[in-house]
């Protein structure tokens, strides 16, 4: 025999068989594909990975300086106010004779103007205060706070970069009102309140401040606390306070009224 077997197949060499219609050309093993497949899908994984951590780092990024430009748009000056986002004051159009604006040295209208080294948001409680006695007292608009800053400035009514207490007096003097120094007595301050006289107060540390600041009582309300108006604070402007309590953080005050 010429060993071909029942099928008329010669075997192979290697002891296997295969159909005559094969093609060696045809053939390609199945772990060729697996192969290539792996080295398509590697570099397509790495490049999904590199950009979901580039688009991480810019989400974190974006959200720093977001963070970091609002606390430098919000930071409080050293008056425990924002320049930029300061409360409104009274509008001028609304100043009375007889009634105590609510006027604010951090308000945008001027918070940024210069005063005693800084700003008038820093620096400006004392002629704030002023200001506010002096509406109520004329119903004059000539002396905003940004006004009433430079007539401190030009008076020498600034010590460093704190206001004189002279501007109390002498200062509101020279804008034609007449000043009295109050004693630390509750019921002087509510004479003087009732009579529709401004009072101002130097405080010391408190409910008001760390170190100095000027504030406004402007009369009583229906329970006989006091009405306040803080340069410095919208929140302690909006409630009534305790006479007493205020009393034993003043360290100077002052009753004004028309000449």
């Amino acid at each position: 025999m010429d060993g071909r077997n029942l099928a008329g197949e010669r075997p192979c060499e290697t002891g296997g068989c295969r159909p005559r219609s094969f093609s060696r050309d045809a053939y390609v093993p199945r772990r060729r594909f697996v192969f290539r497949r792996r080295n398509v899908r590697k570099p397509l994984l790495l490049a999904a990975t590199v950009l979901a951590g580039l688009l991480a780092l810019a989400l974190v990024g974006w959200w720093a300086w977001s963070s970091l430009a609002a606390v430098v748009d919000e930071a409080p000056t050293s008056s425990g106010l924002s320049a930029k986002q300061g409360p409104s004051s009274t509008p001028v159009s609304e100043w009375r004779r007889g009634e105590v604006p609510c006027l604010y040295q951090a308000d945008p209208a001027w918070a940024g103007k210069p005063y005693a080294g800084g700003t008038i948001a820093e620096n400006g409680c004392g002629p704030t205060c002023l200001a506010m006695a002096y509406v109520c007292l004329t119903g004059s608009t000539d002396y905003d706070p940004a006004a009433l800053c430079a007539f401190a400035e030009q008076g020498g009514y600034v010590d460093g970069s704190d206001t004189s207490w002279l501007l109390m007096s002498d200062g509101a003097r020279q804008l034609g009102l007449s000043s009295e120094q109050l004693p630390a007595s509750a019921d002087a301050v509510r004479s003087a309140l009732a009579a529709g006289e401004p009072v101002i107060c130097s405080m010391g540390p408190g409910d008001f401040t760390t170190a100095g600041h000027f504030i406004v009582l402007a009369g009583l309300d229906d329970s006989g606390n006091v009405i306040v108006r803080d340069p410095n604070s919208a929140e302690r402007t909006a409630r009534s306070w305790d006479v007493d309590t205020l009393l034993s953080q003043c360290r100077n005050l002052w009753a004004l009224s028309a000449a």
